[in-house]
């Protein structure tokens, strides 16, 4: 899993939540991984990760929603949004490889996401410049119900 919080600073941990939110926005009207759209990206203020909020798209017949956590450090060094979206696009491999986390988002069970973003080569975090301006996070409660973090 993911280093303690205490080993990543809160201001490269937010820099990192905002640069993986902003790469994923794209996603929600694109599919990242066939037939999965992004519903949200959901910061956890407690721990160096972020909650993927997926789903099955409009044009679906049966809408699934599925919840990833996905951890934003390995072996110390926080991952860029490139790393965390590369290892969505790797969803196509199946969602039977993904153990259950204990936790629950929106009443739904939250997947063990981290497999996806083993073996992508790290690129480091987003750069001190500060041009991070959005949010953290976002999720669509509902279709047109955005909530920002």
């Amino acid at each position: 899993m993911g280093q303690p919080l205490a080993t990543v600073s809160p201001d490269v941990l937010f820099r990192t939540q905002c640069a993986v939110a902003d790469a994923l926005w794209h996603y929600t009207t694109t599919p990242v991984a066939k037939p999965y759209y992004v519903r949200g990206c959901i910061p956890d203020l407690d721990e160096p990760r972020v909650t993927v909020a997926l789903w099955t798209g409009p044009a679906a017949r049966e809408k699934k929603n599925l919840f990833l956590s996905i951890p934003l450090v390995s072996d110390g060094v926080p991952l860029s949004a490139t790393h965390v979206t590369l290892g969505l696009l790797r969803l196509g491999r199946g969602t039977h490889m993904f153990g259950f986390t204990g936790h629950r988002f929106d009443g739904k069970r939250v997947l063990n996401g981290s497999a996806l973003v083993k073996g992508v080569a790290t690129a480091g975090p987003p750069g001190e410049s500060g041009e991070l301006q959005g949010p953290r996070g976002f999720y669509f409660e509902r279709p047109g119900r955005l909530t920002k973090y």
